[in-house]
């Protein structure tokens, strides 16, 4: 029989006193493994640093107490979006499970029941486990750890969303959907030109160069929970770019500009530009409203939309697909899409490249002697 006790997530564990506390009681460090022997080197490798001086210190700081602290020391200068995600784990989730537990007791399955419990979102676990281990990171440097528990743990798997252009049926909606002019005009901006939402929020109506058939990018919004941020200067330096306006789309714009009172072109009620919330509102009314012109009688009846799951980065990779076929190079593609690297655009490329070779094997296949 094992010198150590197996416990019942199959992990086996025990203390070890490293010295006493202020108060006068044993100071123990707890330890857990997936053999006896990983735990017997663990202990050797815990005394090999109280005699170095490198043993953890003595602290009960609660995990949400140092999650705190480590979002206030680390991520201050993280962007907007980035610190909105470490924030949204550590609010919603890890301080809710696990921030009542001592960072110094928190173990595996701790970790992982947390990841479990969200398993039908793989995304969420996924930023759950970056989280924690960068904040057990910090709380090794901080000497605080010995051990980083939230590295093993396993996230569920995520199935990537499929990248797709626009259907057929959607295009037909866009034609024929009774949309406002300014409704028209973001899904145009977007249809046309391929550009990230906040691009299109960003827009001014002298970015609309008609003279010069150019549309201007060079700035983005950025959310703040709700409250837009624009930011000067595009996502990245490649994002800065001036796109041809095609001539079948420039009559449009001429006629949407004269319209146009304000310095943003989709301002909001109470700030420059569109907030999130007006703008997802927006949003569900262009797709209601697309989906009201091809819905049938029958899907009418029975509830259904043939439209579903249509976003504004749809229309990006449709942009893409329509520089493929318009016979435009991948170098030419990553400038008019505003990447910094080929690495996306060669996706997409290889992509429709493998599908064109289908079509072709399939001709070749049937019609032969």
């Amino acid at each position: 029989m094992g010198k150590y006790k197996k416990r019942k997530d199959g992990r086996y564990a025990t203390t070890v006193m490293i010295g006493y506390k202020a108060d006068g009681r044993p100071n123990n460090v707890f330890l857990s493994a997936k053999t006896e022997k990983e735990l017997r080197n663990k202990i050797v490798e815990l005394k090999m640093k109280m005699k170095t001086g490198e043993a953890i210190k003595t602290s009960d700081t609660l995990l949400r107490d140092y999650a705190d602290s480590w979002m206030d020391t680390y991520k201050t200068s993280a962007s907007i979006n980035t610190k909105a995600m470490y924030k949204n784990a550590v609010e919603k989730h890890i301080k809710p499970e696990l921030g009542h537990l001592p960072i110094n007791k928190i173990v595996r399955s701790d970790v992982q029941k947390l990841i479990n419990d969200n398993q039908e979102h793989p995304r969420t676990c996924e930023i759950i486990k970056m989280t924690l281990v960068q904040i057990f990171n910090s709380a090794i440097d901080d000497k605080l750890l010995h051990e980083n528990v939230a590295k093993k743990a396993t996230p569920p798997k995520r199935h990537k969303a499929e990248k797709r252009a626009l259907t057929d049926l959607e295009k037909e909606a866009i034609k024929k959907a009774d949309f406002t002019q300014t409704e028209r005009a973001l899904v145009m901006l977007l249809f046309y030109f391929g550009l990230r939402r906040g691009e299109v929020l960003a827009l001014t109506k002298s970015d609309i160069n008609l003279k010069k058939k150019l549309l201007i990018v060079n700035k983005t919004v950025v959310f703040d929970v709700n409250t837009p941020i624009i930011k000067t200067g595009a996502k990245s330096d490649a994002g800065n770019r001036e796109i041809p306006i095609p001539d079948s789309a420039a009559p449009f714009f001429r006629q949407f500009l004269k319209s146009v009172d304000t310095f943003y072109l989709f301002p909001g009620k109470n700030t420059e530009t569109l907030s999130k919330t007006q703008y997802v509102k927006m949003w569900n009314r262009i797709v209601k409203k697309m989906n009201d012109t091809v819905t049938t009688e029958k899907e009418k009846i029975i509830g259904a939309q043939p439209i579903g799951g249509l976003t504004a980065h749809i229309f990006r990779h449709n942009y893409c697909t329509m520089l493929y076929y318009s016979g435009i190079s991948q170098k030419k593609a990553v400038e008019l899409m505003g990447h910094s690297d080929l690495k996306m655009i060669m996706e997409v490329y290889a992509h429709l490249d493998e599908k064109k070779e289908a079509v072709h094997e399939k001709i070749n296949s049937a019609i032969a002697l």
